[in-house]
């Protein structure tokens, strides 16, 4: 049990850090008068997933590829399915029209054109195919861009370097101290990777975005955007996945269920967005996208 809980204290650790690398990033890019839209969409968006990346570059480049891609892919799920519905629960969610129109049928497209270009390498992915995901984030940010709302952020953190270097530095040494250990604690007693990169590492990493989410509900704070979200997840399915596979070649062989679930997900809240009234993603259609992704556990359970 010792090895769990160094693992989920690593693990603490890592999120803490990454909140205060983003806030430290988000004051020097302030602070160097960087626009808007690259603070909200990509600088931001980048941090909430450096858990995910540095989680699954560690796994993979130590021999650990069932972490890396089941990390990743899970809070892709999470964020698609679980977050959104406990969101729609506490709240009266609406979309914005551009989150129906362009936003989710985008991410749709490319979670199918995912698929279909790992298909055609059979489920593997080599350096080449990151590159190719990595441009394909680049044309998505582009259109995100052109089409999207922008994040306005409120921010008076006073930049430091020291804390910028040290909470970079925290971030790559709890890393890998999380996975080291849940490695450890997974072989003792002979739980899957798979197991725990989804449900440990991957609830883990999106739990500080359903807690930030909740707590601007709480104050009023009710226009948290779906396109952020979802530009989140483009990020780690793309540039993770992407950046991941240049340590080692990524066999999605053993996921071809996960990503067709995560299509399917998608679907689901795309069909609830459009026979929402007005957009709204009502209570009943936020429990719905919670029992997906309880499907997605009872799928994994058996």
């Amino acid at each position: 049990m010792l090895n769990i809980l160094i693992a989920l204290i690593s693990l603490a650790v890592l999120i803490k850090s990454t909140d205060i690398f983003i806030d430290q990033s988000t004051a020097l890019a302030k602070k160097i008068k960087v626009s808007g839209f690259f603070i909200g969409f990509t600088l931001v968006a980048l941090g909430t997933s450096l858990p995910d990346l540095t989680i699954s570059t560690y796994s993979a480049a130590t021999g650990n590829p069932g972490i890396a891609i089941s990390t990743f892919l899970g809070a892709v799920i999470i964020k698609t399915s679980l977050l959104l519905g406990i969101l729609a629960l506490f709240s009266k969610y609406k979309l914005d029209e551009i989150d129906v129109r362009r936003n989710i049928p985008i991410n749709t497209v490319i979670y199918i054109g995912i698929f279909l270009l790992l298909w055609l390498f059979n489920f593997q992915m080599h350096w080449y195919l990151g590159i190719a995901t990595i441009c394909m984030l680049v044309i998505a940010i582009f259109l995100a861009n052109k089409n999207n709302h922008k994040i306005r952020i409120n921010h008076d953190t006073k930049f430091s370097i020291i804390f910028l270097l040290l909470s970079f530095l925290l971030v790559i040494i709890s890393g890998k101290f999380t996975v080291d250990y849940i490695t450890i604690f997974a072989d003792e007693f002979g739980i899957a990777q798979t197991t725990i990169g989804y449900f440990v590492l991957a609830m883990g990493t999106t739990t500080p975005e359903l807690i930030t989410s909740l707590t601007a509900i709480k104050k009023g704070n009710i226009n948290i955007s779906l396109g952020n979200m979802l530009g989140a997840c483009l990020i780690d399915i793309l540039f993770v996945s992407g950046i991941t596979s240049f340590f080692a070649t990524l066999d999605f062989n053993p996921f071809k269920e996960e990503l067709l679930f995560l299509i399917f997900a998608t679907f689901v809240t795309f069909l609830f967005a459009i026979l929402g009234k007005k957009h709204y993603i009502s209570k009943r259609e936020g429990l719905g996208l919670i029992l997906v992704y309880i499907l997605f556990i009872l799928i994994q359970t058996l």
